[in-house]
């Protein structure tokens, strides 16, 4: 899945991003994401905010048949699906900053979210057991690069990112708390959802300041 981004901010688009900071400088950043995806399956997060993140705002114009299933509440929901001719979905499910869905699509697109992304501090629920998250702001990195570091995760919780060209999922990566380190580096770019499972609930936060 390539990704495409273009932020512009009243002055500035970002201005430093460093491989260990949870802050991103800028000045107020509005702009679009688009997202290339395989025919088949692709795991997708929003990463920007529209204001009203639901499907029918965030994903017109994408090819007919087009389905969407949310992972929430540790279980799959009822799949929802692109008619082409009324531009609407059958469930107009939400889909916020830090949400993840699997969008299969029968043939390759693309498609551009368009939003910004607001000051002060993002936080995206990490319930225990299964989950389908993403950073909350667009920001590509290793796991640690976009801040899935403790405490927001402990020993032993484990990420699995999904592999679009194999159309299966990646090895899984532990986290060992001991060492601040995961089991193996792994980059996710920017609109990439992942599965993570953990021991125990906590809070994953992300921090946007002007500057």
């Amino acid at each position: 899945m390539k990704t495409k981004v273009l932020l512009v901010g009243a002055a500035l688009a970002v201005t430093a991003v460093t491989a260990s900071a949870e802050t991103i400088y800028s000045s107020n950043v509005v702009g679009y994401v688009n997202l290339d995806l395989v025919a088949g399956w692709n795991m997708v997060a929003n990463p920007l905010d529209a204001g009203v993140n639901t499907l029918n705002n965030l994903m017109q114009g994408v090819p007919n048949a087009t389905q969407v299933f949310k992972f929430a509440s540790g279980g799959w929901m009822n799949g929802s699906s692109y008619d082409a001719e009324f531009e609407e979905w059958s469930i107009n499910y939400e889909i916020n900053p830090g949400e993840g869905m699997f969008v299969k699509v029968n043939e390759p697109c693309t498609i551009t979210f368009v939003g910004e992304v607001k000051a002060g501090a993002h936080s995206v629920d990490l319930p225990a057991g299964w989950s389908m998250v993403a950073s909350p702001t667009p920001v590509a990195g290793t796991l640690a690069d976009i801040g899935l570091t403790a405490p927001a995760v402990s020993n032993a919780d484990q990420v699995f990112a999904w592999n679009p060209t194999a159309q299966s999922y990646l090895a899984g990566n532990s986290y060992d708390e001991e060492f601040d380190e995961w089991s193996s580096v792994q980059t996710i770019a920017v609109g990439e959802a992942f599965l993570i499972k953990k021991s125990a609930a906590t809070t994953w936060t992300r921090n946007f300041e002007i500057k």
